[in-house]
């Protein structure tokens, strides 16, 4: 149970670091040996690597390959997960075929969250038409869960 609270912590401080800028404790973040021996084994070609402590994850932030990501590890250096922003268009072609069939006549942000943990990868979104924003999040099989709804004045 603890291992769950953990990761569902690691995962939702990795969408509300993208999402609403969290401040936390940054730059001079003492950072464990075992925390930075994993990174650099899991990501070993980052660069422009931060830190930042949330709650109890660790998140780095980062550039691959000119990608922004965001990785969260516990204190024993687990991997609890990732996110970065992906343009809309890359989403995978079963999100993008039940986007476009259940909300035909929406506009679809330009980009969209892709967070992964626990081995599980959902991708966030906005979507809008004249009366309503919705923020949706969708499954990598095209499962589609409205997260908040906020009607349009």
């Amino acid at each position: 149970m603890k291992k769950l609270a953990t990761i569902l912590t690691g995962a939702v401080m990795l969408f509300s670091t993208f999402a609403f800028a969290i401040d936390g404790e940054k730059a001079n973040l003492n950072v464990s040996a075992r925390i930075k021996a994993s990174f650099s084994k899991d990501f070993s070609t980052a660069s422009n690597i931060s830190w930042e402590k949330i709650k109890t994850c660790y998140i780095a932030t980062f550039t691959i390959n000119t990608t922004e990501i965001n990785a969260a590890y516990n204190d024993d250096g687990e991997l609890v997960g990732t996110s970065r922003e992906i343009e809309t268009v890359q989403l995978p072609i079963c999100v993008s075929l039940a986007l476009s069939k259940k909300y035909n006549g929406y506009n679809f942000s330009k980009k969209a969250l892709e967070l992964t943990f626990d081995g599980i990868t959902n991708y966030y979104l906005a979507v809008e038409n004249d009366q309503q924003v919705l923020k949706l999040k969708c499954s990598v099989s095209g499962g589609i869960d409205v997260e908040s709804k906020v009607k349009k004045k």
